[in-house]
């Protein structure tokens, strides 16, 4: 693992624009995707081994087709979530198609997060009532406001964000990468765009059934440029799993655990389970036991925050041969409502 961390740290020196990025810049990616990877805490790293793949390690497409012994001509999920009550809306839709079964696959996600009706009243002269003169509305200094309420427009905010990626198995290991594309459009006709790579890597086997997945996530610092003329750099993040599935074939059932950290240099601090000066750590921990590939349990905790979710799986369904999945999770927030994500697997 020494040569992953010595390329972050070529990362930080080489690019010195991600030394200037900006703290939360693209954080609505961070919202993931797919309700069973959401369910076990969001420690899917190292598990990578459904079409969410695409976006939480792109080397997992090398080998998802063939697990359980089940090739895959394609799977998708989808993801739907209201979340804080009904404020932002958040949508994740993966496809992954193999290339050649168990050796390379490729796929595309999309990730989206809105929020709708927001007012806007645009400022105009004299709508700042005992003005000092800044055009800054500031009711601590006796200013007032002087608008009509039925001119009032409402708007709407979203980002989204499309990943490509690509998975090829090698001696060694499955080595993938994701380009993606960040779009934002803001409220008063602002909008940026932004590209960036993720690369990952992923073995399985290092030790009995231990798997080890790592993603070098916005690798080069990504870029998004506003039509304000404001630029934003994300900063690179190093993102570390391992999983191991304890199988239990008298019971037709197997237990998969799952551990990832989450290492960033980018000054987050508080908002960080650990952090020394610039440096912050989180941490996730998942478990997920399947009966007879039926039903599946999960529980986790999310930078220690617990989630739980369960799901439902139909193989060879219908005429056509399909899998159907559907999975729910449950997620909590310390301050804002509990969140519910339920997402429908279809495979061929």
């Amino acid at each position: 693992m020494r040569y992953p961390v010595i390329c972050l740290c070529l990362v930080l020196i080489l690019f010195p624009s991600a030394s200037r990025a900006q703290k939360y810049a693209g954080e609505f990616m961070a919202l993931g995707g797919g309700a069973r990877a959401m369910a076990m805490g969001g420690a899917f790293i190292a598990v990578a081994d459904d079409a969410t793949t695409t976006f939480w390690n792109p080397a997992g497409l090398a080998s998802f087709s063939s697990l359980g012994g089940r090739p895959r001509n394609w799977e998708a999920v989808l993801m739907h979530a209201e979340q804080f009550g009904d404020l932002i809306d958040s949508n994740f839709l993966s496809i992954a198609f193999p290339l050649k079964d168990g050796e390379s696959a490729w796929g595309f996600a999309i990730v989206h997060m809105g929020i709708p009706d927001i007012p806007i009243v645009l400022l105009k002269p004299g709508m700042i009532s005992n003005s000092d003169g800044d055009d800054i509305y500031e009711p601590q200094q006796g200013e007032g406001l002087n608008f009509d309420p039925s001119n009032i427009s409402y708007e709407s905010a979203n980002d989204v964000a499309a990943f490509i990626s690509y998975g090829q198995r090698f001696p060694f290991a499955s080595a993938g990468a994701s380009v993606k594309i960040i779009r934002s459009d803001q409220v008063t006709g602002v909008t940026s765009l932004g590209i960036g790579l993720d690369i990952g890597l992923l073995r399985r086997g290092v030790w009995r059934d231990l798997a080890l997945g790592l993603k070098l996530q916005d690798a080069t610092g990504t870029y998004i440029g506003w039509s304000t003329g404001k630029r934003e750099y994300i900063y690179p993040a190093l993102k570390i799993g391992c999983a191991y599935p304890f199988r239990f074939e008298q019971m037709g059932s197997t237990l998969l655990l799952a551990v990832d950290g989450d290492f960033r240099y980018e000054n987050r601090r508080g908002a960080a389970q650990f952090w020394l000066n610039r440096a912050s750590a989180d941490f996730r921990a998942g478990a997920e036991i399947v009966i007879r590939d039926i039903v599946a349990l999960r529980g986790g905790l999310d930078m220690g925050r617990p989630t739980a979710g369960m799901g439902v799986m139909l193989q060879d369904f219908g005429p056509w041969h399909m899998s159907l999945g559907l999975d729910y999770a449950l997620l909590h927030h310390d301050e804002f409502d509990m969140t519910h994500r339920v997402s429908l697997m279809v495979a061929r």
